[in-house]
């Protein structure tokens, strides 16, 4: 089969050009000294060296298709896992070359020769003259920056400077990488986009279905490596694997006497608002690639669970406030309670408006107030943030053994204790902590939205309470991490209800689409 390999190597090394050679060693060099780099000429050599140091193999040639991958050689990919190398059939894409790597080289790819040109006079009086020569590329240009410590992967600033002018979208495309990658010393804050991987096998398994779901409700397991790893590729779940009921840790406790629900006898469950923000082309925040996902997830659901559903796109602070203003103007004397979910990027004291402005929590929350809505006095109201709340990277906690009645201890200093005002009936169910991001997929949502509905269907056909759904949803979160397996997110709900919030059965009890 070693035989078989080194036809598969030398067929892609015919298959390319000298300057595509040039790519595969700046993609590579993160992975090989500039020393060994400097002697490569062909896409063999280049080859040999990486397999001398075990990244490339007959075993393993997922290097070589995520080269092949990112350098957009498609048809060379299908004909060598098609008839070359039967052993790739399957083999998943590997990441190892870094998001920042993927960044330049892609980003090479829109420059211009008169734009290569007025980068080169830009940097005169930085570089030398020899490394400025006429045939000098871009990428070989990044390399020598890179020499001189003036660029890497959280050194982005003299790019960003001297690129600004030149060609605007390349530099809007660095800020939004510096956002999504959380460079240190950064002030906007942004979640986390690509595939998510469990961390280990419990993440995949699955509540007992209320009914058979559909296969997409189910894939709430993602498949990514931090930030920038390819991200519309979801690992099947087995929709066999459940949990016994008992391991969910939830009682059923309507009949619990001791505990008064909130009436859900009226003639609506209520509105259920959804302010959904993808659009932070006004600031210097990135879109937010997969919300509408969440958006569409979040419609399903609460129709589903009788809501009459009002969807706000790309709101500013102002129109965040006055769309809340609007809801609290109606009349909700027939309803039962109010939703209200709001998916946008945000900060420790609040969310962020497409023009980057903060609604604080306690600002979004006192617009539905009873003075400010009378008719939703002793009323539930909730409210589902998806939003960072920092940028901070969760780092996953490896506990120390302890016997089975140590309490593990936990700091309770984390959230301010102003957060939610001192009213009653409130819900604020968060995506994350305090100072820490939240994680979303470009082609399946955030981890906590896709989460809380899934719980919702399943569940509240149960007769289980709110904060319990909820609780499920943290630990259901709480078990997802990046590739790496040291990246986490925990939600947090925070309330100050009265009553227990159960929603009744929905008349219905078909899987929702």
């Amino acid at each position: 089969m070693d035989l078989e390999f080194q036809r598969v190597l030398l067929k892609v090394q015919e298959s390319l050009t000298g300057d595509e050679v040039q790519d595969l060693v700046f993609l590579c060099s993160d992975l090989l000294s500039l020393k060994d780099l400097c002697t490569v000429s062909s896409a063999g050599q280049l080859f040999s060296l990486l397999e001398k140091r075990n990244q490339l193999s007959c075993e393993d040639p997922s290097l070589l298709l995520e080269l092949l991958r990112i350098m957009k050689q498609n048809s060379l990919i299908r004909n060598l896992t098609s008839d070359d190398y039967k052993q790739t059939n399957g083999t998943t894409y590997s990441q190892q070359i870094s998001p920042y790597r993927q960044l330049l080289y892609e980003r090479s790819e829109s420059i211009c020769e008169q734009d290569l040109q007025n980068i080169k006079f830009l940097l005169l009086k930085t570089l030398s003259r020899k490394k400025l020569e006429k045939d000098t590329t871009l990428l070989q240009l990044f390399l020598d920056m890179e020499k001189e410590d003036l660029l890497g992967e959280h050194n982005l600033d003299v790019l960003q400077k001297i690129i600004a002018d030149i060609n605007p979208s390349l530099e809007k495309r660095i800020i939004q990488y510096k956002t999504e990658r959380y460079e240190p010393g950064g002030m906007v804050i942004a979640q986390e986009i690509g595939k998510i991987t469990p961390a280990s096998p419990s993440a995949l398994t699955l509540l007992s279905p209320v009914g058979i779901m559909e296969e997409q409700v189910d894939r709430l397991s993602l498949t990514e490596g931090p930030a920038l790893i390819s991200g519309d590729q979801c690992q099947n779940l087995d929709s066999n694997s459940v949990i016994e009921n008992k391991s969910l840790n939830l009682s059923v406790t309507s009949q619990n006497t001791e505990i008064q629900q909130y009436e859900m006898k009226g003639d609506r469950r209520g509105f259920g608002l959804i302010i959904n923000n993808y659009d932070f082309r006004a600031c210097t925040l990135g879109n937010r690639e997969g919300t509408d996902i969440d958006k569409e997830r979040l419609e399903v659901v609460f129709k589903w669970l009788g809501f009459e559903v009002l969807v706000e796109q790309d709101c500013n602070r102002h129109q965040i406030l006055q769309v809340l203003r609007n809801l609290a103007a109606r009349d909700h004397t027939p309803a039962d309670c109010v939703v209200c979910c709001v998916l946008s990027h945000g900060r420790v004291e609040g969310i962020c408006g497409v023009d980057g402005e903060i609604v604080t929590f306690r600002e979004l929350i006192e617009t539905l107030s009873p003075n400010e809505c009378p008719s939703l006095c002793k009323k539930p109201k909730l409210f589902f943030i998806q939003a960072c709340r920092g940028n901070d990277n969760q780092p996953a906690a490896f506990p120390q053994t302890c016997s089975e009645d140590e309490d593990m201890l936990f700091s309770d200093a984390a959230v301010p204790r102003d957060s939610i005002p001192e009213m009653a009936d409130y819900l604020l169910a968060m995506s994350t902590v305090p100072h820490y991001v939240s994680y979303r997929e470009k082609g399946r949502g955030t981890w906590f939205i896709q989460s809380l509905c899934h719980s919702l269907q399943l569940l509240v056909p149960r007769g289980i309470d709110l904060l319990s759904i909820l609780t499920q949803v943290n630990s259901d979160v709480s078990k997802k991490t990046d590739k790496s397996g040291l990246r986490k997110q925990m939600p947090q709900p925070e309330f100050t209800l009265t009553k227990r919030v159960v929603f009744p059965p929905p008349k219905s009890h078909r899987p929702l689409p």
